[in-house]
C-alpha cells in the first residue's frame, strides 16, 4: 500500500505545472488534504493510505472537524463548522479524488454515498458604503502615515481595488504600463491572473485623477511595477498587503481582506449596470456561473436570472447556427 501523499503531489505537480493552477488553488489543496491527512494520523497514528477513502471514513473525518478545539483570539473553543466551509472543504479533496479515478487509483468517489451540504449564503462579503466610507477615512484622515507617498498610495489603492475589482497577486503583481491612462483601460496579464487568461477593465475618471496623484508622489522611484513599496525603491508585497490591512482593521474595527473589495466592486457594477456579461469578463472568469455564485448570489434581483436566461438563450443560438454551419 502507498501513503496517499504520494499520489497527492503528482496531482499537485499537474495542477501547478501543467495546468496552471494559481498558487492559491494550490494553497487551498494543500490545507484540506492536510486536514485529512492529519485526521488519520492523530486519530489512528499512522499514514493516510487510499485504502481508506471511504464514505464511513469521511464522515468521521467531518465528525472530527466539528468537535475539535480551535483557537479564537486567545482561547480553544469548540465551533462547528459552516455549511458553507463543509462545502468548501469536500469541493477541493472531491477535485483530488476524481483525479485518483481518472489515473486509476481509486475505483468510487467516497463523496458519491454523502449528501451535500444545503448552503443558504446569508453573508454579505461586498462592503456596505458605510463600512467604505469609514474605509475610505482611515486612509485619508484617521492614520499617521508615515510619509505623504504612502498615504497617498494608501487612498490609491482602496479606490483602485473598489473600482477595478483586481485579485491581490493581480494587484501586487500590476506593472506601470498595464496601465493605458490615454484610453482608459486596465489590463490584467494572464500570467498574473488566477484564471490564466489576459482581461480589460476600464479605469473610472475619478481613479484616473487620482492614479496621477500617485504617479507625482512616486516620481522619484524608477521599479516597473505599479505598487511602491514605503521605504524602498521596490514592489509592493504580500507581506505590505497584510500590513496595510491589519491598519485598517485597527483603525475601522472591521473584518478586512482584500478581496472584500473585489465582491464590492461586482455588486456595485452589477447593480449600476445589470450587465452580467461585462462584469464575467472584468472578472476575468472563464464561466459566468463563477460570478453569479461567488459574488452575486445574495443580491435579492429578479433581473439576475433574467441576465442568465438572455444569456442561456443567446449561447444555444450560437451553437444551433454554428452547428447548422458545419452541416452546410
Amino acid at each position: 500500500m502507498s501513503k496517499l501523499y504520494e499520489q497527492f503531489e503528482v496531482f499537485i505537480n499537474q495542477a501547478k505545472n501543467v495546468e496552471g493552477k494559481s498558487d492559491d488553488t494550490i494553497k487551498n489543496y494543500r490545507q484540506n488534504f492536510d486536514l485529512l491527512k492529519d485526521y488519520k494520523l492523530k486519530t489512528f497514528s499512522v499514514d493516510l493510505f487510499i485504502e481508506d477513502l471511504t464514505a464511513e471514513f469521511i464522515i468521521n473525518f467531518f465528525t472530527y472537524l466539528n468537535n475539535r478545539k480551535r483557537k479564537v483570539g486567545n482561547k480553544y473553543v469548540v465551533r462547528k463548522l459552516m455549511p458553507s466551509s463543509i462545502a468548501t472543504i469536500r469541493a477541493k479533496l472531491s477535485t483530488f479524488f476524481e483525479w485518483l479515478i481518472k489515473n486509476s487509483y481509486l475505483v468510487k468517489n467516497p463523496f458519491e454515498d454523502i449528501k451535500h451540504p444545503k448552503v443558504t449564503f446569508t453573508d454579505r462579503r461586498a462592503f456596505t458604503n458605510e463600512e467604505y466610507n469609514k474605509i475610505y477615512l482611515a486612509v485619508s484622515r484617521d492614520i499617521v502615515w508615515g510619509s505623504v507617498l504612502l498615504k497617498i498610495r494608501s487612498i490609491t489603492m482602496v479606490m483602485f481595488l473598489s473600482l477595478t475589482g483586481v485579485r491581490r497577486e493581480e494587484l501586487i503583481g500590476l506593472r506601470l504600463d498595464d496601465l493605458d491612462m490615454n484610453n482608459k483601460i486596465l489590463t490584467v496579464r494572464a500570467e498574473i491572473s488566477k484564471s490564466k487568461i489576459t482581461h480589460f477593465v476600464p479605469l473610472d475618471e475619478t481613479l484616473i485623477i487620482q492614479l496621477k496623484e500617485y504617479f507625482e508622489a512616486r516620481r522619484t522611484r524608477t521599479t516597473p511595477y505599479l505598487w511602491v513599496s514605503s521605504t524602498e525603491d521596490r514592489n509592493f508585497t504580500e507581506h505590505g498587503a497584510k500590513h496595510f490591512i491589519e491598519r485598517l482593521e485597527k483603525v475601522t474595527g472591521l473584518k478586512i481582506f482584500l478581496h472584500r473589495f473585489r465582491h464590492t466592486f461586482a455588486v456595485n457594477h452589477y447593480v449600476a449596470n445589470k450587465d452580467l456579461l461585462s462584469l464575467q469578463r472584468m472578472m476575468g472568469h472563464k464561466d459566468v456561473k463563477v460570478t453569479i455564485n461567488t459574488y452575486l448570489r445574495w443580491l435579492p434581483d429578479f433581473n439576475l436570472q433574467n441576465q442568465v436566461n438572455l444569456l442561456r438563450i443567446s449561447l444555444n443560438k450560437g451553437n444551433e447556427k454554428y452547428t447548422q454551419n458545419r452541416g452546410t
